[in-house]
């Protein structure tokens, strides 16, 4: 991951005058600081902070409370949301952690932040971050440099606290991006998971890593040992792929559907099994869109065999005659209309636009329609093989 040259300096804020001067400029324009100050020390550190503040507040609300010091750059941008990191601290039961690319430091935290938790060793390639990472997690080994440079220092570590390996979870979240902005293979990440998973198992009892909302999940199956995937959505978006690796596991692993609330989550397995579905041309009563997480986990198809759902030959959207009972995991419509572009009768309530493959964007299609927005009812725009549709529906909750 490419960080700037400059990196927040935790020095900065020792003493009362970093203090003093945030909550001066609280309410100050950032991009005006920006340019009274530029680079110069303390007011770059003093000034990352103020913008953290107002652009990530609901992403690290414990965090900032707590007076943690953020990063410049990529780090936060990129950085898991307090959320799902602590999601991924529910997964872990062992006492000992080790986060190998901890980056701006949020899974760390949370992991420390568990009951039952005994120590933590955290590495970070990046020097500017581990200085953070220091003064931010004062009860943790630290180290920095690549993972596997610094296997002997963990290595080492293990071996004075005398923790054996059915007491250690390792976390590793590998630099999944080209220069060019694209997600790579799993050979590709830094470090190379699949080159590396056989000594880390060796080290601990189970290996999680966090892998791109993008992913292939039939390329997860490099992984050995390899006995669960999680697909996890928050805030409406699939948010990350998260594959647990466990020593001696044999089998196919299970896939989890996991749909994070604000203090609690939902989870969806695979305990259907898919067979093939029907497909149809035309609506039924009733079009069931799965959500980010069932959509991508496929456990929708498994969904659809329970539920008798018809595949319509649009997008990833199916249909039925039957009410099908609520669920977070998919979004249930009553069909209103179908008809073709633009010659619908509209709701004055208004509603929400949708595309598929139709060529104009929602914006175009709104203001051709005259159609305000609204959450009650949504038109799907789509492009069924030549032909271009408009699908009025009414949200059903």
């Amino acid at each position: 991951m490419a960080h700037p040259k400059q990196q927040v300096h935790p020095e900065d804020f020792i003493g009362p005058e970093a203090t003093a001067w945030l909550a001066s400029h609280k309410d100050s324009a950032v991009t005006d600081l920006r340019l009274k100050f530029g680079l110069k020390r303390p007011y770059a550190s003093w000034i990352t902070q103020l913008e953290v503040q107002r652009k990530y507040a609901n992403k690290f609300p414990a965090l900032l409370r707590g007076n943690w010091i953020f990063p410049t750059g990529q780090a936060t941008e990129q950085s898991s949301s307090e959320r799902t990191a602590h999601y991924k601290a529910s997964l872990i039961a062992s006492p000992f952690t080790i986060d190998l690319c901890a980056g701006m430091g949020i899974d760390s935290w949370a992991f420390t932040q568990r009951n039952g938790s005994l120590g933590h060793f955290a590495n970070e390639l990046d020097p500017g971050l581990s200085r953070l990472l220091e003064f931010n997690l004062k009860n943790t080994t630290h180290t920095a440099g690549t993972a596997t440079s610094v296997l002997h220092e963990l290595k080492r570590w293990l071996h004075e606290k005398d923790i054996s390996p059915s007491e250690v979870t390792i976390y590793l979240d590998p630099d999944r991006r080209t220069g060019t902005g694209k997600s790579v293979a799993l050979r590709d990440a830094s470090p190379n998971i699949i080159v590396l998973q056989q000594e880390l198992l060796t080290l601990s009892h189970t290996l999680m890593t966090k892998h791109s909302p993008m992913v292939d999940l039939n390329a997860l199956h490099e992984l050995e040992y390899l006995s669960e995937i999680h697909v996890v959505e928050y805030q409406g978006e699939c948010k990350e792929v998260l594959a647990i690796q466990r020593e001696g596991y044999l089998g196919q692993p299970i896939i989890k559907a996991i749909l994070l609330q604000a203090d609690s989550s939902i989870e969806h397995s695979n305990t259907h099994k898919a067979t093939a579905l029907s497909f149809v041309n035309e609506l039924d009563q009733f079009l069931i869109q799965p959500g980010p997480a069932l959509a991508k986990s496929k456990l929708h198809e498994g969904l659809a065999t329970k539920q008798h759902w018809k595949k319509w030959t649009v997008g990833n959207l199916y249909t039925t005659d039957e009410l099908l009972p609520a669920s977070s995991f998919y979004k249930r419509y009553k069909v209103i209309e179908v008809a073709k572009p633009y010659k619908l009768k509209l709701p004055s309530e208004g509603g929400a636009i949708e595309r598929i493959g139709y060529p104009e964007h929602p914006d175009v299609i709104r203001k051709k329609l005259g159609w305000k927005e609204g959450r009650e009812n949504k038109l799907f725009a789509v492009k069924q093989g030549k032909d271009k549709l408009m699908v009025l529906v009414k949200r059903l909750e």
